[in-house]
């Protein structure tokens, strides 16, 4: 039996964690799809938060009867394959997502992923309980709140290559917008506009005597992600080749055409795990037709498939860097490619490279 002291104590941070959720973005998310939901149904539906352990909170949902661990996301429909391992392992666990177009809700139905999300798009897959609703549009309200709309300013295509650069050195936020400038490769108007919108935004602030600093490193990492894949690495894309041998795909002196790989082959560099199908390498336009004649690639011939994508470098080149992107990059390389066997590597980056260094600087 509890001692009064325990029992006390147990309350008092159950009623801290409400409060908190309660003024998030997350809990109006859950908040919003509870009602969604309801509204779609006319099945009772609720939240409370629960304890799962002494340091972890979350959250019970109560749908018609029926109780589940519930897990909020944001940006759920861009970040589907990851998603996908990490729900798998957990049938029972519900998903609540600020929307789910029907493409993303068909995938997660398929792989027998429970969800429900803020425009009323719902999956439920018990013995006793089946609910399937899909192609809902995203609710107004979400699709104009959800991120203030000077911060998007910050997730354009070149907004997203300082943000890259502020990830990676967490000490460059804190430096004069020309150096900034300087490291990127980016306008001074373009920076100082970034760094007002992730003000904005509440992911970096003024602080009166340090400057500034990143004050949510792991939002703004998963923000990163989302953007590179709709919007830098579509026009990273220099073109897709083939190639008769590849056993030069992973070679550390690629290095000499100032090019670094990524996706695939940075994801088995890193993980030790994944054997590629498709190489990733990024280079600097200049220096496509040199590696081409090294390498003899060319266009797929008719009914054969590219094995290796050129993308273009979007960071300064540094003398004593090795020939592999960041781990930030393969694991957001792995995570767009859609493939769930990648998305388990993805899973292993972010817990041995990003997990620790994202959680706080």
């Amino acid at each position: 039996m509890l001692s009064n002291f325990y029992r006390r104590t147990l309350l008092i941070d159950i009623a801290d964690y409400w409060t908190t959720m309660a003024t998030s973005l997350e809990w109006e998310i859950a908040e919003a799809a509870i009602a969604a939901f309801q509204r779609e149904t006319g099945l009772s539906a609720s939240l409370s938060a629960v304890l799962n352990g002494p340091q972890e909170e979350g959250l019970n949902v109560e749908l018609g009867g029926q109780h589940f661990p519930g897990e909020v996301k944001r940006w759920a429909a861009h970040l589907i394959p990851a998603l996908s391992y990490h729900l798998a392992g957990n049938p029972g666990r519900l998903l609540i997502a600020d929307y789910l177009n029907a493409s993303a809700a068909k995938k997660l139905q398929t792989q027998g992923i429970q969800f429900i999300d803020t425009a009323g798009n719902a999956f439920i897959d018990r013995p006793d309980f089946k609910i399937l609703i899909r192609g809902n549009s995203r609710s107004a309200i979400f699709a104009r709140e959800e991120e203030p709309h000077a911060a998007q300013r910050a997730f354009q295509r070149q907004g997203l290559i300082v943000v890259y650069h502020l990830l990676l050195v967490p000490d460059l936020v804190n430096a004069s917008v020309r150096a900034i400038a300087e490291r990127t490769g980016v306008s001074h108007g373009t920076v100082a506009n970034v760094l007002k919108a992730l003000e904005a935004g509440g992911l970096v602030a003024s602080m009166s005597r340090s400057g500034r600093k990143v004050i949510e490193p792991r939002k703004l990492m998963e923000r990163w992600v989302v953007g590179y894949c709709e919007k830098l690495a579509p026009k990273l894309l220099i073109g897709e080749f083939y190639g008769e041998t590849t056993d030069w795909c992973g070679e550390r002196d690629i290095d000499r055409f100032a090019a670094a790989w990524g996706g695939e082959i940075a994801g088995a560099f890193f993980s030790g795990h994944l054997t590629p199908q498709v190489a990733t390498l990024f280079l600097p336009r200049e220096n496509l037709p040199q590696l081409m004649q090294q390498y003899r690639l060319r266009k797929p011939p008719a009914g054969v498939e590219a094995n290796v994508r050129i993308m273009e470098r979007f960071w300064r080149a540094d003398d004593e860097e090795p020939a592999m992107a960041h781990p930030l990059l393969a694991y957001a390389d792995l995570i767009r490619s859609g493939d769930p066997r990648n998305a388990e590597i993805a899973r292993i980056l972010d817990e041995r490279y990003l997990a620790d260094h994202f959680s706080a600087y």
